[in-house]
């Protein structure tokens, strides 16, 4: 299996992760859960990123107070691609930092609950198992309840 950039950069930077595909053995999601990334576009902020668990709902009107936007909300999913350069489902917090480290950045602060969680690898179907602290270190973001 090709790696895909963004285990290219964990690999680089010493950072230990483990790759999966959806295809493979399923992943233990009671103790590695699943956060999704979001791409969401306020009025003052342009590009704004949350990560917060698969199962759960953003809420938007934490997320613009947090980041200093009077409005957020997502994109036309054609301008995902052309924001991130990753298209709708393959966004990853990694990747996005890597290409556009000045996009704001907010994860939800359930993901302190965990030692590992799973991303996007930046490929549709792929992903990878990092550990929480080496995730927030690498990237820097606003750690704060983003959840409704």
């Amino acid at each position: 299996m090709t790696k895909t950039e963004v285990e290219q950069y964990l690999e680089i930077n010493q950072i230990t992760y483990e790759r999966y595909r959806f295809t493979d053995a399923p992943i233990e999601q009671t103790t590695t859960p699943i956060f999704k990334t979001l791409v969401l576009t306020g009025d003052k902020t342009g590009a704004t990123i949350a990560l917060i668990p698969i199962d759960q709902r953003l809420d938007y009107k934490k997320l613009a107070k947090l980041s200093g936007n009077r409005k957020i909300g997502l994109p036309p999913i054609e301008k995902v691609l052309e924001m991130t350069g990753y298209p709708h489902g393959a966004n990853t917090p990694i990747g996005i930092f890597i290409h556009h480290p000045d996009y704001p950045m907010f994860f939800d602060s359930t993901i302190q609950e965990h030692q590992k969680v799973i991303i996007s690898a930046g490929e549709l179907g792929k992903v990878v198992v990092i550990a929480t602290s080496d995730l927030i270190e690498t990237i820097e973001p606003v750690v704060a309840d983003l959840l409704k």
